[in-house]
């Protein structure tokens, strides 16, 4: 309320309209509700630090592919995010090559670059605090102890001969070729191999979960995927089924309310033969435990 009271004494004549009320009024809504912004981030920025060691650490990071997403924290603030793939401590010259991430606190007026602009696949000196082990989920995966706060970026672009080595091997070419199903190449940033695989004369996009967190193999979710592809078609007929049975009534549903053919004619009904008929593959996803998703194209039916 200083602000407010100090505005008015530089104010050297006031009259009484309502407008000049009603002005004032503004003035001091405003000032209120910026003090009640201020104090609302001061707040958070404590209980988001708390998370965190005291201890400030110097590390040069090697940024991963995901940077610059963030999350809503409270109105008007957000906690952005950049993964990385490695690190190094200046203070102690350990390099860890295993993956972790970065956050921070922002305004609403920070979005633009999130402060720090930071880049996918790039070495970065900063400053920061690593997240207290307790603060970490139970059966977290060992990512989420490598969660540091970003407090300040000292250096941009830093030539590190382990890191530099670390992103030539993050971006080496992987690749399975199978005799049966064809090529499918790894990407890394999502722990899964792809590829496109023939299905009955269409295109299939298929994901092949990795054997481990980070790993260069997918042996076991392949292995699963060459059985079904064997008998592609009793599968194919499975799926299609099954999703006959418990869609058709849906998209019938969707028919009814309102939908006409190009001639405003009533659209005829949609029996399970006609929309398992008219389904096409899309993608087919596994797991390395052997658990899989098909998606199959509607063909407009909803």
């Amino acid at each position: 309320m200083r602000f407010y009271e100090s505005f008015l004494e530089q104010i050297p004549h006031i009259d009484t309209t309502e407008q000049t009320k009603r002005y004032m009024g503004l003035i001091k809504f405003r000032t209120i509700g910026r003090w009640v912004y201020i104090m609302n981030y001061e707040k958070e920025k404590s209980k988001y630090e708390k998370r965190y060691e005291e201890q400030m650490r110097e590390l040069l990071v090697l940024t991963g592919e995901y940077v610059g997403g963030a999350g809503s924290v409270a109105k008007g603030l957000w906690s952005p995010s950049a993964d990385i793939l490695g690190y190094v401590d200046l203070e102690t010259g350990e390099t860890v090559e295993s993956e972790g991430y970065l956050s921070w606190l922002a305004r609403e007026e920070d979005k633009d670059g999130w402060i720090y602009h930071l880049k996918d696949l790039t070495i970065y000196h900063i400053k920061c605090r690593k997240i207290k082990p307790e603060k970490v989920m139970k059966n977290a995966q060992p990512r989420f102890f490598n969660h540091f706060m970003l407090t300040e970026v000292v250096e941009r672009e830093v030539e590190n001969p382990a890191l530099s080595k670390l992103l030539e091997k993050y971006k080496e070419v992987v690749v399975i070729e199978d005799g049966d199903c064809g090529t499918f190449t790894l990407e890394r940033h999502f722990n899964w191999f792809v590829g496109i695989v023939g299905w009955l004369g269409e295109d299939c996009h298929v994901t092949l979960e990795c054997d481990e967190e980070n790993g260069t193999t997918a042996d076991r979710a392949l292995a699963q995927f060459k059985n079904i592809y064997a008998n592609l078609k009793e599968w194919d007929q499975k799926f299609r089924a099954f999703a006959s049975e418990k869609l058709t009534e849906l998209a019938n549903d969707w028919q009814d309310e309102g939908y006409d053919d190009e001639d405003g004619e009533a659209l005829a009904a949609i029996t399970e033969e006609s929309f398992a008929g008219r389904i096409a593959i899309s993608e087919f996803s596994i797991d390395a435990e052997g658990d899989y998703e098909v998606y199959y194209d509607d063909d407009d039916m909803f």
